[in-house]
């Protein structure tokens, strides 16, 4: 008597489930398309690139003779030319 009750709440539950309808499956929702905008300026790689520029151009101007200083402060320029401007 006691499985009469469980089995009775199990019957109408698996009821309900079916008559539920399916849902659609769907296509991945349109995503907008990437606008490029001024906070890359501000992002936190373009602050840590210009304080590495910083002082890497204090290093070069300490010692102004040292040919892959000035590389290094070039490429950081470009980087953050590209990048962040």
């Amino acid at each position: 008597m006691k499985r009469t009750p469980v089995l009775s709440v199990a019957v109408l539950l698996l009821m309900t489930a079916c008559a539920d309808e399916p849902q659609k499956l769907t296509g991945p929702s349109a995503r907008p398309a990437m606008q490029v905008s001024s906070a890359r300026a501000s992002s936190t790689v373009c602050v840590a690139y210009a304080k590495a520029l910083e002082r890497a151009q204090a290093r070069v101007a300490a010692r102004p003779g040292v040919v892959g200083l000035l590389r290094h402060v070039n490429a950081l320029s470009a980087v953050i030319t590209d990048a962040c401007r």
